[in-house]
């Protein structure tokens, strides 16, 4: 139980009420200053009454200390491996999650060099990413997307589908729980939750340091520094900053990123302390948008991959500003309140070229090419308050955790007018790359949607039974309001606005359950079962009659799953296999005794969309022998519209295996590292409808489908070791230069390549 059972070890031993508090206040997260400090006065307190620990005690509670106040955190851990988790909230062991968590620790970000969360998402085993509209990563979890992130375990919503890819030399390590979990997310889809744990300030002196060159003329360097700052160690930061500049394996398109990062924390008092920060991440460039089309046919067009079909002048400017702060405080040694906010801004503007698919076969010449310019954004905003502990009843030890949060997440979307908007002439596939194309000039606003999203708040609770010494049943709940709305405007010659309209709904009394139970087979295996649910809204969505409509009722995602965790090789290899059936059920679907009415609030519909999502997963992180790390999982996914009787998510491939291994060389040779790593997965296809235009028949729907065959994509890696804290690492990505699609999209465009083989070589240096 996390917390819960990382106290009851310490209070049940021989340690006294010294050791019991010292274990405590570092179990949840104060300064390891005010640990000892508190610690070392218990302890004296209890000498000068006579029952002060021997001198092995003593040094036993500062070895347990020690080894307890690093957390979570992976941070120095040297580890493939970690065996808790933040995104639990309270269940930081992972074995006593009865759901499937990754963790991707410093150790993987480093060596594997993932300096996104794109990049390491997709090197995650079970997920499959894609390259969304504007450009923009996503991710698949068991056939689903997944729209519930977390920073530091606040949710951070993306009502706006606008999702920044965020740079990860910020934070500690990368959480994937697969699965429905809307405990403390809220509304989202049963695919899973991402969180992203900051690095936060050291009790002593750290600095670090990189220097990385790679293909495409690829430029970074990090710095990262931090420590205590005043009052004797209880104020400490940590100051992060990063500058990039790279192109990219197709042209025209290229990239200029900055980042900072600064964290505060603050022990106001031994059992107080106080976090504050904030983070601004920039990046501006020619960027490529649309991706490749099709041919009118069907087939793709065989482009080189390093031909981007854009215009030098197409370019894009975005930020991240985010400011954060919490406080958190123990009351005894088994209740802790905290209190934590979060505002994140994420704004992009760009002129875009957009050429028109499919591609007519015949001629090579494109639909009619477009040029356009929006202001971009999603604002996410976000309160939590909880309160956690321990109790004894029936002779056992249990858990609660009871807290409400509020979180608006609202997205904006405004267009300018552009001279010209259509582009003169017939574009052809052969005036790639670089297109002789003028700038297009941007003009006043025109239309758009100021403020689109909702506003959630929740309050939820968390039960954890020790019901006998070997098994844990868990039961939680969250009972949320959730309101939708969304404002559009019209703009004249002068900027200013007309013609706003807003529309909206609410659904209220959102009930979600949660259930697990956890059984300790040995001290080193746990199995495991668990019943989580997620929901959607849809109350835009009405049911007939159209004289008498009323909202449809919220789709709900129901997550089955069962399994079994092993903390293997002395605990520094984790293992785990699990069985899982995603069960989406009450999507809209039209009503085929009523004629469609359209519009926002659309009659009429009928709940009855059934998809349904199975399989296996098998993962294995740390080490397997001395100096012998490996990283990776194995996924099987069957997933069935049933409404449809069809697959749902065909760019989910049944088969995903991906395997990440690094050795570090004994006697002679023990400077080197060397590994290497495959993500193979079998086929995958995208089909549907698609909008297109024809110059004589105007817009109209047709069918398609994208497929194709299975592939196996290899990497590696050499580090070798300078001096101490000195270290010098090759990364080659695609080592066989494979050339496969990294996402499949329609005719219109979406289809984007895989990364070509790439190099990258990384100085790193900590003092």
């Amino acid at each position: 139980m996390d917390n819960l059972s990382r106290i009851r070890p310490a209070a049940e031993s021989s340690f006294k009420a010294g050791a019991a508090l010292g274990v405590w206040l570092v179990s949840f997260g104060l300064g390891s200053l005010a640990v000892t400090t508190a610690a070392a006065q218990t302890t004296a307190n209890e000498a000068e009454a006579g029952e002060g620990a021997a001198a092995g005690d003593e040094a036993e509670l500062l070895d347990v200390i020690e080894v307890r106040a690093a957390g979570a955190t992976t941070e120095g851990s040297g580890s493939f491996a970690a065996s808790e988790a933040s995104i639990g909230r309270g269940i930081g062991s992972t074995q006593d999650l009865p759901q499937t968590v990754t963790v991707v620790t410093q150790r993987v970000l480093e060596e594997r060099n993932l300096t996104t969360l794109d990049s390491a998402m997709t090197e995650t085993p079970g997920i499959v990413a894609k390259t969304e509209g504007y450009g923009f990563p996503s991710f698949y979890s068991r056939g689903f997307i997944i729209d519930n992130y977390q920073i530091d375990e606040l949710s951070t919503s993306y009502t706006s589908g606008f999702r920044p890819d965020f740079d990860m030399a910020l934070y500690d390590r990368l959480e994937v729980l697969r699965g429905a979990e809307a405990l403390f997310s809220g509304a989202g889809e049963p695919g899973g939750t991402i969180n992203l744990a900051r690095k936060r300030p050291t009790g002593s002196f750290a600095a670090s340091g990189a220097l990385s060159y790679g293909s495409w003329d690829n430029r970074r360097i990090e710095a990262d520094i931090g420590g205590p700052l005043a009052f004797d160690g209880r104020l400490r930061g940590r100051a992060i900053g990063v500058a990039q500049d790279q192109e990219f394996f197709y042209s025209p398109s290229d990239e200029k990123k900055h980042v900072a990062y600064g964290i505060l924390e603050y022990d106001l008092t031994p059992l107080t302390l106080v976090t504050a920060g904030a983070s601004y991440q920039r990046q501006n460039g020619v960027t490529w948008q649309q991706g490749l089309p099709t041919f009118d046919d069907g087939t793709m067009l065989g482009l080189p991959r390093d031909v981007a079909l854009t215009a030098d002048w197409a370019t894009r400017e975005q930020t991240v500003k985010e400011v954060f702060a919490s406080v958190e405080h123990a009351f005894t040694p088994d209740w802790t309140a905290k209190l934590s906010a979060m505002r994140q801004d994420f704004d992009f503007d760009y002129l875009n070229l957009n050429v028109g698919g499919p591609v007519y076969a015949a001629t090579g010449a494109f639909r009619d090419s477009t040029s356009g310019s929006e202001s971009d954004g999603n604002t996410s905003k976000i309160i939590d308050a909880s309160l956690s502990g321990a109790f004894d009843a029936w002779g056992r030890r249990h858990g609660l955790l009871v807290g409400a949060n509020w979180q608006e997440s609202h997205g904006s979307q405004l267009r300018y007018l552009v001279e010209p908007g259509v582009l003169p002439g017939a574009l052809t596939i052969d005036d790639f790359p670089n297109p002789d194309l003028p700038k297009p000039e941007v003009l006043g606003l025109s239309y758009g949607w100021p403020e689109w999203g909702s506003k959630q708040r929740g309050i939820y609770g968390r039960l954890n039974l020790e019901a006998t010494q070997r098994m844990n049943v868990i039961l939680g709940a969250r009972y949320a309001d959730y309101r939708y709305s969304d404002t559009s405007q019209s703009y004249d010659e002068n900027g200013d606005p007309f013609d706003t309209s807003t529309v909206g709904y609410e659904d209220n009394g959102i009930f979600v359950p949660y259930l697990g139970v956890t059984y300790a087979l040995t001290p080193a295996w746990t199995a495991y079962a668990s019943l989580s649910e997620t929901y959607v809204p849809q109350a835009n969505y009405l049911s007939g009659p159209p004289d008498a409509a009323t909202p449809l009722d919220a789709i709900t995602g129901r997550n089955y799953e069962v399994g079994v965790k092993g903390l293997l090789m002395g605990g520094v290899l984790t293992g785990s296999a699990a069985l899982y059936r995603i069960e989406r059920d009450g999507e809209a679907v039209e009503d085929s005794r009523y004629v469609p009415t359209g519009g926002f609030a659309s009659c009429c519909y009928v709940a009855q969309g059934e998809v349904v999502s199975q399989g296996v997963e098998l993962e294995l992180a740390g080490e397997l022998a001395p100096g012998w790390q490996v990283f990776g999982g194995y996924t099987y996914n069957d997933n069935q519209n049933k409404t449809e009787n069809a697959v749902y998510s065909e760019f989910t491939p049944k088969h995903l295996l991906k395997l990440w291994t690094s050795y570090d060389l004994p006697r002679d040779y023990s400077r080197w590292t060397v590994g290497g790593g495959v993500t193979a997965m079998s086929g995958q296809a995208n089909s549907g409808l698609a909008w297109i235009y024809d110059a004589n028949a105007g817009w109209s729907q047709e069918p398609f489908r994208i497929e194709q065959g299975g592939y196996a994509v290899w990497d590696a890696f050499a580090q070798y070791r300078i001096a101490e804290g000195w270290d010098l690492a090759l990364n080659v990505n695609n080592v066989f230069d494979r050339t496969y699609y990294a996402t499949l999209g329609t005719p219109t465009g979406g289809n984007w390549y895989g990364q070509p083989r790439t190099a990258y070589l990384t100085l790193r240096a900590r003092f």
